[in-house]
């Protein structure tokens, strides 16, 4: 027997929620935190209250974040060519942003900055590759100057 797409849609989002709470556990977040980073991500705190597509792009963030999971709807479009960074490498430089303390993700203004500084480039998704990796290795340097 068929799924109607109403139920169909309805699995999906029960499997969306399910994501997220693994996710979430995989990054070592309270629920507390989650919901904090689900209200700044899409203005809700309530996954009940986000759409499909809010969720959908959620479990794409916290992919990106480190957390493995298979998100199983299409990625959301975003220009991914030959020269574009890859996600892993944007994942790298969100997670060593927040090792920073750079809370922000890749729209931090101090992230901006330091892209800025090493490459030219103002806005860390108009990166090249070769960009990208030099501001990964600018973030490990200086992170290990830190210590």
């Amino acid at each position: 027997m068929k799924k109607t797409k109403s139920e169909k849609t309805k699995s999906d989002r029960h499997l969306l929620m399910g994501l997220i709470e693994k996710a979430s556990r995989q990054l070592g977040w309270d629920k507390d935190f989650r919901l904090e980073r689900q209200k700044d991500f899409c203005g809700k705190s309530s996954r009940s209250e986000m759409t499909d597509g809010e969720l959908s792009t959620f479990c794409w963030h916290l992919k990106r974040l480190g957390a493995n999971i298979y998100v199983p709807q299409a990625k959301a479009k975003g220009g991914q060519t030959a020269t574009r960074p890859t996600t892993q490498q944007l994942s790298t430089i969100e997670q060593l942003a927040t090792q920073q303390g750079w809370h922000e993700g890749l729209d931090d203004v101090r992230l901006q900055a330091f892209s800025k500084r090493t490459t030219g480039v103002d806005n860390v998704r108009f990166l090249t590759r070769y960009q990208a990796t030099q501001v990964i290795t600018g973030l490990r340097r200086w992170s290990q100057q830190q210590v």
